[in-house]
């Protein structure tokens, strides 16, 4: 869906602020100066009172200077967002909510500092408060900041409450990456795969963890459409636009096509790959006489982000697992070992650093360590983190020569810290089964992931 920036005249509920001087992005939109006390003197909805399908809010993306907030209104109407800091510098926006994004809005706040928390509100048109007093976001540091950051990375959930996601919540992550089957949507038909949303994203724990932690995602199979499902799937179209409305990342892939992204957090950069949308529906572009999983478009994006990252470790993450699951399933990429060859050829003849794989789908964790030496100067490592729910598939947790660690446990989780404020910079994964049951961890210091 579409990015709306609506111009927010004066309101009655809404007094104006003196106060510092905004920024020229700022005074585009018309974004106007609040005091914290007025934002806070808003009336709250009583239950009764309630829209029952609101859903949200969620913060999205967010970067040194910009952030998303993604909310799913109860009705076809103009909602506000009102954004403060320290008192002052408090901005509003508007947007509608209309029936053909089902009700969904987003907002993308800029001219805001890095490294700071900012607090946040939805309004209704009569006024009405519709979100909690203690919504706030925090936008990244600087990509050359020296600093200790974490991520929270998940996939295969279920749409029921769980505890799991308030555990991760108590442990301050800066944001959180959803590797896909998050939800479990198993069908093409828009109204299924938004119903299916509606349901994960109100999960209560779920709810009030992304309500002020940026979240990111991609997708998997069984939110792609159905199990083991590639880009031939009919009915793919549909399940793009459910998927572009209830999220707030920052893109979604090329034009209408695919949904992958990246997103820079610090001495982080975290490529969100689409091994979905574009996987057998034409030749690769590394031997055309075979498949594609990624496409050339993508391909070329992931190229071209790689040779122009700065970040002190690279994370290429997607919903499937980087090797063969030995299976009678294609939707890995063993299946696909001509691209990933060729990507880890990329890498090495570029001189690539700080390169980990993400996976998730499996209903295991793993943790493997490649013999890349050769190919790319250094091991490349792969994280494999599922399943988030209670089932377990302990047959895909096969034998594999790279093979570190690997069980079939249920309720994972990973926490991922990058410290760059300590030479050389460190990368520390580790794997977390809820109740905060410590399974293993691993870490990777700068230079054991460098050529040089």
């Amino acid at each position: 869906m579409a990015w709306v920036f609506i111009p927010a005249n004066q309101s009655n509920y809404l007094p104006p602020l003196r106060g510092p001087a905004m920024s020229s992005d700022l005074d585009r939109r018309a974004m106007l100066a609040l005091t914290t006390a007025s934002l806070l003197a808003h009336p709250t909805l009583a239950a009764d009172d309630a829209p029952l399908e609101a859903v949200g809010p969620m913060v999205g993306h967010v970067g040194p200077t910009n952030a998303n907030i993604w909310f799913r209104g109860s009705d076809e109407s103009e909602y506000s967002l009102v954004v403060g800091r320290g008192g002052k510098d408090i901005w509003k926006l508007k947007a509608a909510a209309n029936a053909e994004n089902d009700l969904c809005v987003k907002w993308r706040v800029t001219g805001l500092q890095p490294a700071t928390e900012y607090y946040y509100a939805i309004v209704d048109v009569r006024g009405v408060r519709l979100t909690d007093e203690q919504c706030h976001f925090r936008t990244a540091p600087e990509p050359t900041a020296l600093r200790k950051i974490s991520l929270a990375f998940g996939s295969c959930a279920k749409s029921k409450p769980i505890r799991l996601w308030s555990q991760i919540d108590e442990q301050s992550i800066d944001g959180l990456v959803l590797l896909g089957d998050t939800p479990y949507i198993d069908s093409t038909k828009l109204e299924v795969a938004r119903q299916k949303h509606r349901e994960f994203l109100s999960i209560p724990q779920l709810a009030k963890l992304i309500e002020h932690t940026p979240t990111w995602g991609t997708w998997d199979d069984h939110d792609f459409g159905k199990n083991d499902s590639d880009g031939r799937l009919s009915g793919k179209e549909n399940s793009r636009k459910a998927f572009v409305e209830y999220r707030a990342n920052h893109e979604y892939g090329q034009g209408e096509q695919g949904i992958y992204t990246k997103f820079e957090y610090g001495p982080v950069e975290v490529f969100l790959l689409d091994t979905r949308w574009f996987a057998r529906t034409e030749k690769s572009p590394v031997d055309p006489s075979l498949p594609t999983l990624l496409g050339a478009e993508q391909w070329k994006w992931l190229k071209e982000s790689l040779l122009a990252s700065k970040a002190k470790f690279k994370l290429l993450t997607c919903g499937m697992i980087w090797d063969d699951k030995e299976n009678t399933e294609s939707d890995d990429w063993g299946s696909y070992t001509h691209e990933r060859d060729a990507l880890f050829k990329f890498i090495g003849e570029n001189q690539i650093s700080g390169v980990v794989l993400i996976g998730g789908d499996i209903h295991c964790s793993r943790l493997l360590k490649y013999d890349t030496e050769k190919s790319v100067g250094y091991p490349i490592h792969q994280f494999i983190v599922s399943p988030i729910h209670d089932s377990t598939i302990p047959k895909l947790n096969v034998p594999h020569p790279n093979l570190v660690r690997g069980e079939a446990i249920p309720h994972v989780w990973m926490r991922l810290e990058v410290d760059s404020t300590q030479q050389p910079a460190k990368l520390h994964a580790e794997w977390i089964q809820m109740d905060g049951i410590e399974m293993w961890d691993i870490t990777l210091s700068e230079d054991e992931l460098s050529a040089s």
